[in-house]
């Protein structure tokens, strides 16, 4: 699979930069802002535009009507500007304009911008969500009966994120028998193949056939019914997929679907989707039987925890800081927090994978009294002030 959603080729994060002077400014002032843009990206990472800019770059006073006729109504903006000038007055007075008019902008001083980080994130998101935009999802089976808070609409992965949903019923799908053993999941243990991992290879065929045939980007698996009527899981084939790059999330859970899809996009990196398995005073407990080969160390296979059938992943959690995030039914919501790896519990009545994860109190209290769902998506390092802006850049609302 392509490593860039929706099939787009791999450009980098290109942003588009326009820039606002007063009525009557020099003809250099063009060569001027881009200039100032080159002090803080490469030639490469940016194209100076006169329609639907990322950034806004004032370069004076009297600038605004300017910049108002540049800003995208769709698409979010970062006013920027220089130092001096009446630059940023200017742009302070656009901000105004637009939170008056609720559109999405942020602003700051260009050095400033790029000191903080600002800048740097800025074009990052930039070009994450336009790859996400086109990307094809499918639902093989249904969503799990017991989600009642994890289902998202066709519609509203279209509307919000720009993902196509595609149903594929597992009744439409060929014997998994009938494949042969995925290699890449074969040879992954060195050679030990365990009673059940030819099964669960044949499964990881199957999946891959059906993603292949339908060119998707990411898929929601219903591996419930599965393992209930040919006592074999998708769990293994589901952590390959992961690690390499394309999204599964079990149950069917679009909700989760969709926010590891984002973080992929965001990141780089597919996140672990786990169940929320106990609070504590401090911390939150997660556990899965899924969790993707590249984010765990010492791995044993054992049976599956619900089923006590074929083969699920059991492995520590290799990094000590990470996030913590979820999507809304809508997602027009989202549940972000850092998170701190205290320790590796071995519950018993648990799925295998587990993990106990420190977060503040706060965020403690949102999964108790304001939960998005059950299903916590975890990612290696501290990316929350990063995903909030995210959340922000497309209108999601941060729950607090």
């Amino acid at each position: 699979m392509p490593e860039s959603f929706g099939k787009k080729p791999e450009k980098g994060n290109v942003v588009r930069v326009a820039w606002a002077a007063h009525r009557g400014a020099p003809a250099s002032t063009a060569a001027e802002a881009e200039m100032q843009i080159r002090h803080f990206l490469a030639p490469d990472d940016f194209i100076i535009t006169g329609t639907r800019p990322d950034i806004i770059l004032f370069m004076s006073g009297g600038s605004e009507r300017r910049a108002i006729e540049l800003a995208d109504q769709g698409k979010p903006v970062l006013l920027l500007s220089i130092c001096g000038n009446n630059a940023y007055a200017s742009a302070t007075e656009v901000m105004a304009w637009m939170v008056n008019n609720n559109r999405m902008a942020i602003l700051s001083d260009l050095s400033e911008a790029a000191e903080s980080g600002l800048l740097n994130r800025w074009c990052r998101l930039a070009g994450a969500w336009e790859r996400l935009d086109g990307a094809r999802a499918g639902l093989i089976g249904a969503v799990s009966e017991w989600l009642v808070a994890s289902g998202v609409s066709a519609q509203t992965l279209l509307s919000r994120f720009g993902i196509s949903l595609t149903e594929i019923p597992w009744s439409g799908s060929p014997d998994y028998t009938s494949s042969q053993p995925d290699q890449a999941l074969m040879n992954r243990f060195g050679g030990h193949s365990p009673e059940g991992l030819d099964e669960a290879a044949r499964v990881l065929t199957l999946l891959r056939k059906v993603i292949d045939e339908n060119r998707l980007d990411a898929v929601g698996v219903e591996c419930f019914s599965l393992v209930q009527e040919r006592k074999v899981t998708a769990c293994l084939a589901l952590a390959q997929l992961n690690t390499e790059g394309t999204v599964a999330a079990c149950e069917g859970d679009l909700a989760s679907m969709a926010g590891m899809m984002a973080g992929k996009a965001l990141t780089g990196r597919v996140p672990w989707m786990a169940n929320t398995t106990r609070l504590t005073g401090k911390s939150v407990i997660l556990s899965h039987c899924t969790a993707p080969f590249d984010l765990v160390s010492d791995v044993q296979l054992l049976s599956h925890y619900e089923t006590r059938l074929s083969l699920a992943v059991d492995g520590k959690i290799r990094e000590t800081e990470v996030t913590l995030f979820r999507f809304s039914d809508m997602l027009d919501r989202a549940f972000v927090a850092d998170g701190r790896i205290i320790s590796h519990p071995r519950i018993a009545n648990a799925c295998r994978t587990q993990v106990e994860t420190e977060i503040d109190k706060k965020a403690l209290q949102l999964l108790k009294e304001k939960p998005l769902g059950n299903h916590l998506l975890l990612l290696p390092g501290n990316h929350s002030d990063f995903l909030r802006l995210a959340c922000r850049y497309k209108g999601i609302e941060t729950i607090s």
